[in-house]
């Protein structure tokens, strides 16, 4: 039963790991393409976005924008990852391939020109991943969901017209669920599938502050910083299913577990400039402080000879990584607005922690949207499409198997609708 245990603390450490995980579709498994106008101009919107998502991006906005603002909309994300056994021969899995729905809401109401407050919600973490049974590494992962809902208020003041400070207070409900699949010889010796089922959820709080200033007509500078957050996982859940004839469930009874996680701190600073009345181009640049992310370990609450809590450490040394964005912004007539954007992302996790539970790369994307606005009324409608590609990837892997060597390729389609309404 050595191997099961193995397996399972694999199992368990993965689900950890993968909570850990925070940013936009930026290394890990973030969502920040919460927002057709965002998306549009790839989320280079630090110094100015006219939105009342700025409650997400950079609070600081809020008190740039007019009277009543409200948003509601979603994100569709379409994922493909892919392993290849680059040792064995054991050919290319393909992950199934289902789509993530995420929503997103935000409201704001300014008061005359010098005050803001808002509200928000949208789900930063949406994942679906499946290995087919047979996979070479299913023992490690066959399948994950992943959600993070996330309640954001905020206010926002102009001291003078052209500076604003704003703060948001973030409040997250984090839940997961994971399976994997292992074969295992039975009582009366004939090979069997078995599974082991995870789930933990923990509600964190975080917070965001931000700047936005105007120092000369037509140039913007924009300053934001996104706090960490504590998940205290107090009630993880774990349940076997193993093969019918197993008689030996001494270390692999269905029990409880505690844990602890940190997500980084990220830090993004932007620069734009209206170029012409009806263009505006903006750089940001995004770091993120991954290096929190150096171990895992978990607590069993009914593991008596501590074969399983024993086993429960994985350094994972994540390193601090950059983004860089650049976006164009272009109003050819008041009601209409064509925005266009990229970037480049590079990935924290260090070959000796790769696997197919986060087969993460470094990535380029490139976005495009449109957004029309029905003055009369005040109506808006928005649409945004970002192509992500994870550049290959060759993952030697570790003397004892894990991580697993193995190339893996992967790219995701993100489509982005939202109205919106501005009284």
């Amino acid at each position: 039963m050595k191997n099961i245990t193995m397996i399972f603390v694999a199992c368990l450490l993965v689900l950890v790991g993968t909570l850990a995980g925070h940013r936009a579709w930026a290394t890990g498994y973030y969502l920040g393409e919460l927002d057709a106008p965002a998306v549009g101009r790839s989320l280079a919107v630090t110094a100015k976005l006219e939105e009342p998502s700025t409650i997400f991006f950079n609070p600081a906005g809020m008190a740039f924008l007019k009277g009543f603002n409200v948003s509601l909309g979603g994100t569709v994300v379409y994922p493909l990852f892919n392993y290849t056994d680059t040792v064995s021969g054991g050919g290319t899995s393909h992950a199934k391939r289902d789509a993530v729905i995420a929503p997103h809401l935000y409201a704001t109401y300014t008061f005359g020109e010098k005050a803001a407050l808002g509200v928000g919600f949208n789900n930063p973490f949406g994942l679906s991943l499946k290995w087919p049974q047979g996979f070479q590494h299913e023992d490690q992962i066959a399948a994950i969901k992943l959600q993070m809902p996330t309640i954001y208020i905020g206010g926002a003041y102009r001291p003078i017209p052209q500076l604003s400070i704003g703060a948001t207070l973030r409040v997250v409900v984090a839940s997961l669920e994971m399976m994997q699949r292992f074969r295992l010889v039975n009582d009366a010796g004939r090979m069997d599938y078995g599974f082991a089922h995870l789930g933990a959820s923990a509600t964190g709080v975080g917070a965001s502050i931000g700047v936005m200033l105007r120092p000369i007509p037509k140039l913007h500078v924009g300053i934001s910083y996104l706090s960490r957050v504590k998940f205290d996982f107090k009630n993880g859940d774990g349940h076997f299913g193993l093969p019918d004839g197993t008689s030996d469930t001494s270390d692999f009874h269905d029990q409880g577990g505690t844990t602890a996680m940190t997500t980084p701190d990220i830090f993004s600073i932007g620069v734009a400039y209206d170029v012409l009345d009806n263009l505006l181009l903006e750089f940001d640049f995004n770091y993120t402080l991954w290096s929190v992310f150096e171990e895992l370990s978990m607590v069993f609450d009914n593991d008596p000879k501590n074969t399983l809590t024993d086993k429960a450490t994985e350094r994972k040394n994540w390193k601090n990584t950059p983004t860089f964005r650049l976006s164009a912004l272009y109003r050819p007539f008041s009601y209409l607005a064509v925005r266009l954007g990229g970037g480049y992302d590079e990935t924290p996790v260090p070959d000796e922690t790769m696997g197919p539970e986060l087969p993460d790369a470094s990535r380029v994307f490139v976005s495009a949207g449109l957004g029309y606005k029905y003055e009369p009324l005040g109506l808006k409608l928005d649409v945004a499409y970002e192509f992500v590609y994870f550049l290959k990837r060759t993952v030697p892997g570790g003397a004892d198997g894990s991580p697993p060597p193995g190339r893996y390729d992967a790219m995701a389609h993100l489509i982005v609708f939202t109205a919106g309404f501005q009284y």
